[in-house]
């Protein structure tokens, strides 16, 4: 756990026994669930540093977690091919929603938290009702592994990267693929979403970084030292990467987009 404004380590959370692919902390801040390839997640008092308890249940590396806005409640994806509800407060695993049949690398929530977005090595992503567990619809176009998702914050449109060096954007509530982005030249792995909807960012093994206008397609490149394996947007249009090299890039969008521009520092 780290202090943003002075860059010390505040504290180290342990407990896993192998490689901890992802974190989602509740919206207080107060706890944080942890995602695993000892095929467990852990929930973690973040303030002390306590693992408060493990959740498990998947047979296989359990590849990312979110969270319900509540905090209440995360989903897991697995190299299992599921996804997992579990009760934070509890550990208890409430459904386990089967329909992909490859690894499941990414999964998103709505804001409301009633339905998730999976995304899959089986090359499709899938609509899922959170509460039922059932699959709503299968979401296909890409024709290759797809890597990760974000959606909207209203749920209704979501943003997917594949190993086939593209971005689509789809209707949630149709499955339909609204359009494709095109201009990586490697597989696309992360993604995020402005908070208003009308941007997207997109790292690559092809070294870039893109920020795009969804309904135009625009887009502006910004070059890399090394892939981008994670980022994130904030909601003053600041995007921080994180890179395979362990390096951090701090961006801004300024005047975006009808004079597109992005500046580092």
């Amino acid at each position: 756990v780290w202090s943003i404004s002075t860059g010390e380590c505040l504290r180290t959370l342990e407990g896993h026994t192998a490689c901890v692919m992802a974190v989602a902390f509740t919206p207080n801040g107060h706890m944080a669930v942890s995602a695993s390839f000892d095929k467990t997640l852990r929930v973690w008092d973040v303030a002390t540093g306590k693992c408060l308890r493990t959740l498990s249940g998947h047979t296989e590396w359990v590849m990312t977690v979110a969270l319900t806005p509540d905090g209440s409640t995360a989903v897991s994806a697995s190299k299992d091919k599921t996804l997992r509800v579990w009760d934070v407060a509890t550990g208890e695993c409430l459904r386990t929603l089967e329909g992909h049949t490859a690894c499941v690398d990414a999964v998103a929530l709505t804001s409301s938290g009633h339905m998730a977005v999976s995304a899959s090595l089986d090359k499709t992503l899938r609509v899922w009702d959170v509460s039922t567990g059932e699959c709503l619809r299968t979401l296909k176009g890409h024709t290759d592994k797809v890597r990760a998702v974000a959606l909207t914050l209203d749920g209704n449109t979501a943003v997917s990267t594949s190993n086939d060096k593209t971005l689509r954007v789809w209707d949630v509530a149709t499955g339909k693929c609204l359009r494709t982005l095109e201009g990586h030249t490697a597989c696309v792995m992360p993604v995020a979403l402005t908070r208003d909807g009308h941007t997207t960012v997109s790292a690559s093994f092809d070294k870039t970084l893109r920020v795009w206008d969804v309904a135009a397609g625009y887009q502006v490149i910004y070059p890399l030292e090394s892939p981008g394996m994670s980022i994130v947007a904030s909601l003053n249009n600041r995007i921080v990467v994180g890179t395979e090299s362990g390096q951090m890039h701090f961006l801004t969008l300024r005047n975006w987009p009808r004079s597109p521009g992005v500046t580092a520092r």
